[in-house]
């Protein structure tokens, strides 16, 4: 009897690894929950002791925690995705907002910045800002975050709508 290899091990559970991501963890493309669900299953064969039990039922366990992180970073990538639009127009220097439009506004088209990059430009203040925003923070809670008055927090507000324009390279009219 010849020797079972890592090759016939995913190539007898890949079935399973398609059944298991075909309508879950919808917050990663099909292809990539495929490709998840293959990375974990190679997980679990290189982790597999026997001790463990049932090599299907240990690869069933590590596949559903593997999959809910991957798929929970995605949806968190999404929502950042989403809140985050340059489409609104900028607050004049006497209006006042409770909720920052540009934040919550759909976007003009479906451009997809690198996030980490832009928010690597950014000072800390300024993270500080986007990070409130993103969590549904108004104008008035944000300025009472950061210790600094209303009229503070709109400038800096403005310099980030500034620079995430510089950023996409977008002609506002």
């Amino acid at each position: 009897m010849g020797k079972i290899t890592v090759a016939d091990i995913v190539k007898h559970y890949f079935p399973l690894v398609i059944q298991q991501c075909k309508n879950s963890y919808k917050g990663l493309e099909v292809e990539d929950r495929i490709e998840e669900g293959l990375l974990a299953l190679i997980h679990a064969i290189r982790t597999y002791r026997v001790q463990y039990g049932c090599f299907e039922e240990y690869f069933l366990l590590q596949f559903k925690l593997i999959m809910k992180q991957r798929n929970k970073e995605a949806w968190a990538t999404k929502r950042l995705e989403s809140f985050f639009s340059l489409d609104a127009p900028m607050l004049g220097s006497n209006e006042s907002s409770s909720h920052l439009e540009f934040i919550s506004s759909v976007p003009h088209d479906d451009t997809i910045i690198d996030v980490n990059l832009f928010m690597e430009r950014l000072t800390s203040t300024e993270r500080k800002i986007v990070s409130l925003l993103i969590n549904n923070q108004d104008l008035l809670a944000i300025s009472c975050e950061l210790g600094l008055s209303v009229e503070q927090v709109q400038p800096l507000i403005k310099q980030l709508q500034r620079k995430a324009i510089e950023y996409l390279d977008v002609d506002i009219k």
